[in-house]
């Protein structure tokens, strides 16, 4: 009886500890940036997929993370490129420390291109380190800077097939650049 009511308290203070940070924002179209509805939005933690839940009419999100977690949330959409980005929430924290940091991320999708690998978009267009201790999301500067060559080379190529494909009288509008 001790160790069940013993399992039951820890449970409780696991379930009560707070949400350390909050990511919201509008998923939308690459070319239109009006927001999608209905993207499917994956969040894993540690590898492991721990919710799934879609965009509402707005085309809004919001995702909390909770300390010590490698984190992927991922954005899909029939018809559209999958994409996704990362954030690691390790780290020290404050005794005590109940903050929660909210912070705004737009992703944007853009639409398959027949007979065209966009792989590349499986990996994750941006990695962000969260630190407890001061409550700053950083973007990790040096992983866009080597990423952002091949993104503007398949944002090119991906333009220039659209418009070969769907010439601009067309109800597709060719892709912007990245």
């Amino acid at each position: 009886m001790r160790y069940l009511l013993l399992s039951l308290l820890m449970g409780c203070m696991f379930s009560a500890s707070a949400v350390d940070l909050r990511l919201h924002g509008l998923v939308t179209d690459h070319s239109a940036r009006t927001p999608l509805t209905e993207v499917l939005v994956r969040v894993y933690r540690n590898g492991v997929k721990e919710r799934a839940f879609t965009t509402g009419p707005g085309g809004q999100y919001t995702v909390e993370l909770e300390r010590g977690g490698n984190y992927i949330i991922r954005f899909s959409l029939p018809g559209h490129v999958t994409k996704c980005y990362a954030v690691d929430t390790h780290g020290a924290a404050w005794e005590g420390d109940k903050r929660e940091v909210s912070v705004d991320v737009e992703m944007t999708l853009f639409e398959n291109v027949p007979e065209m690998d966009l792989s590349f978009f499986d990996m994750p267009m941006g990695l962000a380190r969260f630190s407890p201790t001061t409550g700053f999301l950083t973007w990790d500067k040096e992983y866009e800077g080597r990423i952002k060559p091949e993104v503007d080379r398949l944002m090119a190529e991906v333009k220039q097939r659209r418009s070969l494909l769907w010439p601009a009288d067309s109800d597709h509008s060719p892709v912007s650049a990245w």
